[in-house]
């Protein structure tokens, strides 16, 4: 990621910038930091000079930090947006949450500030491309933040009994959100098949980030109720496969249940981005499909020459739009092609690959599919992979029968 980017931050109170420049400046030298004490100011200087990223308090007088960010989306589009919340702003955020790609409640540590921020560099490059910018601009503002998904992302930043008792209310709301999660927790033998956990202790089980990663196709798929294995539409069944698959690997492999939690949630919003496109630009989906079958190439080259972008890239900038882990964010825009990743041996990416390679190997339509993709040998041996390749395949290969689907 280059470094050599400019954060503009805004606060009223001139002693949380002095805090802020005290604590990043030293974390990031490379980063130029440039501080305003309004909404008033910040525009000016992004008059005078852009910036990549702009980080801003929402309570401030005069201009608040939601309607700085509408101004900020109009004028600059391509500045990556970040508000900063305490927990009784959250209905003033609904207000102008679609000019806001993340935000984060308050109070958060310097590390939060960082990550979220790096996360808006990546997203920044993703709104410079004019066809993406044009998937965001067709969504609907429910699809871009559904509003249970930005819910659950908001309670999930607290901690202690008063969010366990908002956790279980948006259950209650939200009941088919709760029976997605619990039949993927029951294909991973997490639960017994009669089981139905509640969902703090699905968040136990899975991680948060698996658990948001349920919530958003829950959400982007028209909040379908009453799962059962056989009952489940194609979309939602492709991403539980996925799911199931690099957490049962991952487990192979002996990584944490916080890297777990990762590779999960990576797998199952891998394809979210071609789920918006089928939805938005459906004609450009289907020729891009025909294009595919016509060439017999794979659907990124198909995507990309029938529509200029592809899934992967649609997926990875929703996710960073939504504060996925960076890591998340990388295995999501590079599982097809994991030689092309900036990281070069992350183990989390080989692990969504394999679960994209297998899922693709073992489901119906497997010849005629897996013909079109090459193994991604150089990477496999970078990441020294050879030996355990085939195990992992073995195991895959038993779970077929849940796998009557095209994957």
């Amino acid at each position: 990621m280059p470094e050599d980017v400019s954060i503009i931050f805004v606060d009223d109170d001139p002693n949380v910038l002095s805090g802020l420049r005290r604590r990043i400046a030293p974390k990031r030298p490379a980063w130029k930091l440039r501080f305003c004490t309004s909404g008033a100011e910040a525009l000016r200087n992004l008059d005078q000079q852009g910036a990549d990223v702009i980080v801003s308090d929402m309570q401030m007088p005069e201009m608040d930090g939601a309607e700085l960010f509408r101004t900020v989306a109009r004028k600059y589009p391509d500045t990556a947006r970040i508000l900063l919340s305490g927990y009784s702003d959250e209905k003033a955020i609904q207000t102008g949450n679609a000019a806001t790609h993340h935000f984060l409640m308050k109070p958060c540590s310097d590390q939060d500030v960082i990550h979220a921020i790096e996360r808006g560099l990546i997203l920044r490059n993703y709104l410079r491309d004019p066809l993406l910018i044009d998937i965001l601009y067709r969504m609907s503002a429910t699809l871009l933040w559904p509003p249970v998904f930005q819910r659950l992302h908001t309670i999930l930043q607290h901690k202690g009994q008063t969010s366990e008792k908002e956790l279980l209310e948006l259950s209650r709301n939200n009941p088919g959100f709760i029976d997605l999660a619990c039949e993927l927790a029951r294909r991973e033998k997490l639960v017994l098949p009669t089981d139905t956990p509640d969902i703090v202790t699905l968040i136990d089980l899975f991680g948060p980030e698996s658990i948001k990663a349920l919530c958003v196709i829950w959400a982007v798929h028209g909040q379908q109720t009453g799962f059962t294995s056989d009952s489940i539409e194609q979309p939602l069944h492709r991403s539980l496969v996925l799911g199931q698959m690099s957490a049962e690997i991952a487990r192979l492999d002996g990584l944490s249940h916080e890297m777990i939690d990762i590779v999960r949630a990576a797998a199952i919003l891998c394809h979210v981005g071609l789920n918006i496109m089928e939805q938005v630009i459906p004609e450009k989906v289907a020729a891009s499909r025909d294009h595919a079958d016509r060439d017999h190439c794979d659907i990124i080259s198909a995507e990309i020459g029938s529509i200029g972008v592809s899934h992967p890239g649609v997926s990875a900038c929703l996710a960073a739009l939504w504060g996925f882990k960076h890591q998340i964010i990388e295995d999501i825009a590079f599982h097809h092609r994991p030689e092309a990743a900036p990281t070069q041996n992350s183990r989390s990416l080989l692990i969504v690959y394999a679960a994209q390679h297998f899922a693709r190997k073992f489901g119906r339509d497997s010849d005629d599919r897996t013909s079109k993709y090459d193994r991604a040998a150089s990477f496999i041996a970078r990441c020294n992979a050879q030996q355990k390749w085939a195990s992992w395949e073995q195991h895959c290969a038993s779970l077929r029968e849940s796998l009557p689907l095209t994957i």
